[in-house]
């Protein structure tokens, strides 16, 4: 069971590398929807996640491949904000192996997760950021 959600914005440099955007707490609670979601940790809702985990990517910035290096990590991935923000919320969700629990009561992406979440995204791409690199810790 992940313990909670490190995100790292990202953002291309004048030279074209990535450089982290000043650290955030933003989407940092324990939520297992959000978990779910990104990357299928936690997945209460056994709904298929945007994307499985990609791991830390090769170009990373050098204050996140650091502050990955300390730590115990599991589901690092990445996921682009045109992603995030492209995927289509309103679509019906998805579900593993098409099982719902009963649990479940949300019909979309967007009833499913939580305002904020959104929000957050879109703060994201107003502060520059083009990608979000994330993991879970134990």
């Amino acid at each position: 069971m992940a313990g909670y959600l490190r995100i790292h914005p990202e953002r291309r440099d004048a030279t074209g590398r990535f450089e982290e955007l000043p650290e955030t707490d933003r989407l940092r609670a324990r939520n297992y929807t959000r978990f779910a979601f990104l990357a299928g940790v936690s997945n209460w809702a056994n709904i298929v996640p945007i994307s499985p985990p990609r791991g830390l990517p090769d170009d990373a910035s050098e204050t996140v491949r650091r502050t990955f290096a300390n730590g115990l990590r599991h589901a690092t991935s990445w996921l682009t904000l045109d992603e995030l923000l492209n995927f289509d919320y309103d679509q019906p969700l998805r579900f593993r192996e098409d099982v719902r629990p009963e649990q479940c009561t949300a019909g979309t992406y967007r009833e499913l997760l939580d305002d904020d979440f959104l929000q957050a995204l879109r703060d994201f791409r107003a502060q520059g950021a083009t990608r979000l690199v994330f993991w879970f810790d134990y």
